[in-house]
């Protein structure tokens, strides 16, 4: 079995606070609700503190063609992608001649070629390298990337897998979408991008014995297999409708309540012994929903609330900084067992198992 080796996080530069982006939003729809002020009580609730844009909060308040928010998206994904890369391999002493597979997943924008070509040209990796882009699974998207990248490596073991995620949801901010998804969707939505590193079993051997301590940590995470769920006549929960100013969020209330209806079997069987949970912040009901149908405490969860509460809700990349809280913030044992589990588009559901060593 492949091992999840490492994990780099990187968020933009521009950083507010809850109220800072409450303000942002008020000038953003104050023509668009009468009853503005009770909507935006629901930055109160949310469980968030800060939040991270690829631009100044003034950009997003002045209407902008979709052509203007892509051009951001492809100097800005790659930027970010690049960073989070650059950071993983300089962390475990991995030469990036040396990646074999690239992985890339975003939802936000739209480039081709896709921004992991420019993205592997900056790290210097190898013209040999086995790309893979995948758009479109939203929230979803960091547990199936790692999920596919893992199978990617148990069918090499000598496969050095680099996943790199990003997504900017900022830029679905739209000053004339007058849907209250899209004001929803101010209170919860934020930018980041992550990376994971992947070795094959034989090439983790290889590399715990050199570089190992180099990456921080004294373990990583061997795959334990993964699984999805895809729930029919559900695609309208979830999305983006394409606009001509940009995405159009579909974020529908019903989240949390339709996560409620779920068994726990569908996202853990029930012989699996689970010590530690890893689940996409979606918001703080989403979280509570989490809780109630796994028969969990906050505490349980505390990893992917300390994340939603400093970065909010960044769409696929965020699994990866609540795994990596969990790493940094927990003493793992040899032997505990993760359950990493992320809600998406479709509607659906991806499970990864996990098993530190």
């Amino acid at each position: 079995m492949p091992f999840l080796v490492h994990i780099a996080t990187t968020t933009p530069p521009h950083r507010y606070s809850q109220e800072e982006v409450r303000t942002m939003s008020r000038e953003l729809f104050r023509t668009s609700f009468r009853d503005i002020d009770r909507l935006l009580r629901t930055f109160d609730t949310a469980g968030i503190e800060w939040r991270h844009f690829c631009r100044p909060a003034e950009w997003y308040i002045q209407g902008r063609p979709f052509s203007a928010r892509n051009a951001v998206y492809q100097e800005e994904a790659v930027a970010l992608g690049t960073e989070a890369a650059r950071t993983c391999l300089t962390q475990t002493g991995v030469d990036p001649r040396a990646i074999t597979d690239l992985w890339w997943v975003s939802s936000t924008g739209l480039a081709t070629p896709s921004p992991d070509m420019r993205i592997a040209q900056r790290l210097g990796l190898s013209g040999k390298i086995r790309r893979t882009p995948i758009w479109g699974l939203g929230c979803a998207g960091g547990a199936v990337g790692l999920s596919r990248g893992l199978a990617s490596a148990a069918a090499d073991p000598d496969a050095h897998v680099l996943v790199v995620i990003v997504e900017l949801c900022s830029l679905t901010f739209l000053a004339r979408d007058q849907r209250k998804s899209n004001l929803i969707a101010t209170v919860l939505f934020a930018d980041g991008a992550g990376a994971a590193l992947i070795l094959g079993d034989r090439a983790y051997e290889r590399w715990s014995k050199r570089v190992q301590e180099r990456a921080g940590s004294s373990g990583a995470w061997e795959w334990k297999g993964s699984h999805s769920i895809h729930w029919p006549d559900t695609e309208d929960m979830m999305g983006w409708d394409v606009g001509d100013d940009g995405w159009r969020v579909v974020f529908s209330r019903d989240i949390p309540e339709f996560l409620r209806r779920q068994k726990r079997e569908h996202f853990a069987p029930a012989e699996e012994k689970i010590d530690h949970w890893v689940v996409h912040p979606g918001g703080a009901k989403v979280l509570a929903a989490y809780e109630e149908v796994l028969g969990l405490n906050q505490e349980s969860l505390e990893s992917a609330h300390e994340t939603l509460r400093q970065y909010g809700n960044m769409s696929a990349p965020t699994v990866l900084f609540v795994l990596k809280d969990l790493a940094e913030r927990r003493s793992l044992r040899s032997g505990d067992r993760t359950a990493l589990l992320a809600l998406g588009p479709g509607f659906s559901s991806e499970r990864v198992m996990l098993q530190w060593r």
